[in-house]
């Protein structure tokens, strides 16, 4: 015999449904239907990796300049309003002779203050159709900022950079993609939270610097 409808609970809701923070209930996606051989139809669970359908930006890019004694080069502050949670991040670079380098991916729970360089830069949205990013990015290339010592390392990333004048030499490309992890991305909540890279006060001679960081709002 075929199944009969969806039955639903003493609310109304129907057993087969999802809660979607700020919308409310919603029935679940499925995949293509399959109908087996007493004419029941069923199909899969729709479900989707890290991100799927959440609001994503990208901010990136190329030949940003290290300051002598460098510390946080780029920042990705939370919002105040939204969820934000880092999907993606890589790097690259150049100095003035191949130079072997640790970079740092740190969490901050207290944000920078001062400094100056590119304060607010504009991400660029996955879906055009998406609001505009209410995290923000801080590109620190004029004086450095801040940084409160109760900052923790979240990555070590020891790459070469490339020497300038020559492209015989290829650069290291370091790429962490949290979609390919079980784990959750790292997650910032509220303005005072960020994500840093930051290279540990060493100075790198004719340091240029390629990033790209990627993430969700919800």
């Amino acid at each position: 015999m075929a199944f009969g409808s969806t039955p639903a609970d003493s609310n109304n809701i129907p057993a087969g449904s999802v809660y979607v923070p700020g919308v409310g209930f919603k029935v679940l996606q499925g995949g293509t239907i399959f109908t087996d051989g007493s004419s029941n139809d069923s199909a899969p669970v729709r479900v989707e990796e890290v991100g799927g359908s959440k609001a994503t930006y990208t901010y990136s890019i190329n030949a940003l300049a290290l300051l002598a004694s460098h510390t946080d080069l780029l920042v990705l502050r939370g919002s105040a309003t939204k969820l934000v949670k880092m999907v993606r991040f890589e790097m690259s670079g150049l100095a003035t002779t191949s130079a072997q380098i640790v970079a740092l991916l740190k969490k901050h729970t207290i944000a920078d203050t001062g400094g100056t360089g590119t304060l607010g830069a504009t991400a660029t949205k996955h879906d055009s159709n998406d609001g505009a990013a209410t995290a923000v990015i801080n590109t620190y290339q004029t004086t450095l900022p801040t940084v409160d010592a109760s900052a923790t390392i979240i990555k070590a990333i020891r790459i070469n950079f490339a020497p300038l004048a020559t492209t015989a030499t290829i650069a290291d490309r370091y790429l962490w993609s949290l979609g390919a992890d079980a784990a959750e991305p790292f997650t910032l909540r509220g303005v005072a939270q960020e994500i840093a890279l930051n290279f540990n006060a060493v100075t790198i001679t004719g340091g240029l610097v390629d990033f790209s960081i990627t993430w969700t709002e919800e």
